[in-house]
């Protein structure tokens, strides 16, 4: 029979699940005390939930939250980084802390925007750019052809003036001889 205490962590892990853009599954056993004290910062730093996980209890908050396929990656004690607004910054974080703590800390596999990704693609989805970087990249795509038609449309200008000062100047020039 559950505990009261399994039943809560169950809800809230639920709730964060539901909540969340990206997962990324990483197993820490071998990390100093003092290693995931640094890595919490790190993640919490940027705005993400690092949690360690009983596996039993974070399958059970996967199927509720509703995320098939995640419960296959639960195996043993992990620790769980949790993105809620870009999904790309849980990965690239995670990636970043599996180079830092290599061998002892590595990834399993993870969420993105309810795509269950495995372990082999964790590298992948690490190397997107961040949500602030398309948005640039997306302003500049639509400016573009306003600017470039500002600039037509400046030259076009341009040569109807030079047009007519040419004909001011022959009225100008006919009006002197007559």
């Amino acid at each position: 029979m559950p505990t009261q205490a399994k039943t809560e962590e169950v809800a809230r892990l639920t709730e964060k699940f539901a909540k969340a853009a990206s997962l990324v599954l990483a197993d820490y056993r071998g990390l100093t005390a003092n290693e995931m004290v640094e890595l919490r910062e790190k993640f919490s730093k940027q705005g993400l939930d690092y949690r360690v996980v009983k596996d039993t209890l974070a399958r059970i908050a996967a199927k509720e939250a509703g995320i098939e396929g995640l419960s296959e990656l639960f195996s043993g004690p992990i620790g769980v980084a949790i993105g809620y607004d870009d999904p790309a910054l849980a990965f690239k974080l995670s990636e970043e802390c599996r180079k830092t703590y290599a061998p002892k800390y590595t990834l399993k596999g993870g969420v993105f925007e309810g795509a269950v990704v495995k372990e082999s693609e964790v590298a992948k989805y690490a190397t997107l750019p961040s949500r602030q970087e398309l948005l640039a990249k997306l302003a500049m795509l639509l400016a573009s052809p306003m600017r470039s038609l500002a600039v037509v449309l400046e030259a076009k200008i341009r040569q109807l003036a030079v047009v007519l000062n040419e004909v001011k100047e022959q009225r100008a020039d006919g009006k002197e001889e007559a």
